[in-house]
């Protein structure tokens, strides 16, 4: 940091210490965002006090807000994920298009640093922080996210993300003896293998190559993954929506338009319009998801013995 740079720094740090003394949130980020176009000064600012700030601050800091679309595997959300693109193209009042969480933080951290790595534990410290600068990026009134992170909660209080920076969520659940054989067969039927990917027994973290960034995935396993999103305090403070994906191919419009309803009663400003749903499913008929399923009955005990919780209370079969 140069001595300029350092120089400003101390003073605004000075001042948005003291609007924090007093509670102000509005006129601490409104301060902050007259920096922007410092970037050195704003993020160092942002790092020093943005954490504490967004997660002390009870109001809404953007107009715009996130609307998760989750799930454990990723290819889960992309029905969904078409779906909201394509009305969202049709329809009066669009509302921007779909991006994947982690190419969204990264393609905004690149304008603002050098950045190679991504690990899991930047997700957790940095959550509110990469959530920030995505709604302080445009005006557009709900920003779309795919995401196949577990919610989770630090050491520090700060959550997978909060109130304040999101509308709602969806969250979609496959059958998970579907799943596991999905991964099963991935692995050439090794089911040792496939038992610690479902389950991440060892809690091994896998790297992906993201736009040239290293990105550090940890879903954590099924079990853990499932009950963190449809856990009752996070569906009530961030109004959850849960979809079995099951109910999504075999009741597709009626899932839909459950959908959009979801949006509008989370304060979403979308026309509901049943016929654009309609010409939606006759372009894009949901795909057969059918597998044929090989577990033994040694193998499912010992999946059910982390999962049946959750298979007893969604009535999975095998």
């Amino acid at each position: 940091m140069s001595l300029l740079t350092n120089i400003k720094y101390q003073y605004n740090l000075r001042i948005l210490k003291d609007i924090l003394s007093t509670n102000n949130y509005p006129e601490f980020f409104e301060h902050l965002e007259k920096l922007r176009k410092n970037n050195r000064l704003y993020v160092q600012l942002l790092l020093t006090l943005g954490n504490s700030a967004i997660l002390d601050n009870k109001t809404d800091v953007f107009k715009s807000k996130i609307l998760w679309l989750s799930s454990f595997s990723q290819e889960d959300t992309s029905y969904v994920s078409n779906f909201l693109s394509y009305y969202n193209r049709n329809t009066e009042t669009s509302l921007g298009d779909v991006n994947q969480y982690e190419e969204k933080v990264i393609s905004i951290l690149k304008n603002i640093s050098n950045i190679e790595r991504l690990t899991f534990s930047d997700f957790v410290e940095r959550s509110y922080l990469y959530q920030y600068l995505i709604l302080s990026e445009n005006d557009n009134p709900v920003k779309f996210l795919n995401n196949h992170l577990p919610f989770f909660s630090s050491q520090n209080n700060l959550n997978f993300s909060k109130s304040t920076l999101t509308n709602s969520y969806v969250y979609i659940i496959d059958n998970p003896y579907c799943v596991y054989q999905k991964i099963k067969n991935k692995f050439n039927g090794d089911k040792t293998i496939a038992q610690n990917s479902f389950l991440n027994l060892d809690n091994h973290s896998s790297f992906i190559k993201i736009n040239d960034v290293d990105v550090e995935i940890n879903k954590q396993g099924w079990h853990t993954h499932i009950s963190s999103w449809t856990d009752s305090n996070v569906i009530n403070s961030l109004k959850g929506k849960i979809i079995l994906k099951k109910d999504l191919m075999q009741n597709t419009f009626d899932v839909l338009s459950s959908l959009i309803l979801h949006f509008i009663q989370s304060g979403i400003n979308i026309k509901m319009d049943y016929n654009l749903i309609k010409s939606f499913i006759d372009e894009n008929p949901p795909e057969s998801d059918s597998i044929e399923i090989d577990i033994s009955r040694k193998e499912k005990k010992f999946i059910d013995n982390y999962i049946i919780d959750i298979v007893s209370k969604f009535n999975f079969e095998v």
